[in-house]
């Protein structure tokens, strides 16, 4: 009897307890299993969207393989924009920028070019990113004989790993500007900056006709 009082005890304690502290359990419960849920459909709906992303910008690969084709211009153009307004903040938005910068700079449209590459550096943190969009920006202002922009805009890349390709834009800033010593101190420099069994023929051609000047 004992043993039996103690189970009803028990039970009539669990009602009590039932009754000021059950809403809130189910309550608890019902948020945790709406939050796992609510984070399982938010992971499907983030890979769906990185999905598209990436299809729209396979698309804009194969366009751009062949951009003699005024269509495929129009479709690389197409495809950036809506990566620019739908997926800003992938990647492939930032990356789609350089194709549209190519596409306007083979026009000889270099302020377009530049701002579709200032636009792209203006929504990353990329750094190599920037780096490489830095580079294109003083190519373009060469072509348009700005040399002080040009050299400004070389000058911001400091990453290592773009040496190279920086030192051999500023000395043909400097042939440009007739500066030939000033040229072949920078030829110099990005030929050391080579990576060990890399072979840049242009770049030895380049220090070549300095030499033999």
């Amino acid at each position: 009897m004992a043993e039996l009082k103690t189970e009803e005890e028990q039970i009539e304690a669990f009602k009590v307890w039932w009754k000021k502290n059950g809403a809130k359990l189910v309550l608890a419960v019902a948020v945790c299993v709406s939050g796992y849920f609510g984070f399982q459909a938010w992971q499907t709906s983030q890979e769906n969207y990185r999905n598209e992303a990436s299809s729209l910008y396979q698309n804009l690969i194969e366009a751009a393989a062949n951009l003699t084709e005024e269509e495929n211009q129009q479709t690389v153009s197409f495809v950036a924009k809506q990566l620019k307004d739908d997926y800003a903040d992938t990647s492939y938005a930032m990356f789609a920028q350089l194709f549209v910068a190519r596409i306007d700079a083979e026009r000889g449209e270099y302020d377009n070019a530049i701002q579709s590459l200032e636009s792209a550096i203006s929504s990353t943190d990329d750094a190599s990113f920037i780096a490489i969009a830095n580079l294109r920006i003083a190519r373009l202002l060469l072509q348009k004989e700005d040399y002080s922009a040009a050299m400004e805009r070389a000058e911001k890349v400091t990453e290592e790993e773009f040496v190279a390709q920086q030192q051999e834009l500023i000395g043909d800033i400097f042939i440009a500007q007739g500066k030939r010593d000033d040229a072949r101190t920078a030829y110099e420099k990005a030929s050391e900056a080579l990576a060990a069994g890399v072979n840049h023929p242009l770049l030895s051609i380049k220090l070549q006709d300095l030499v033999k000047g």
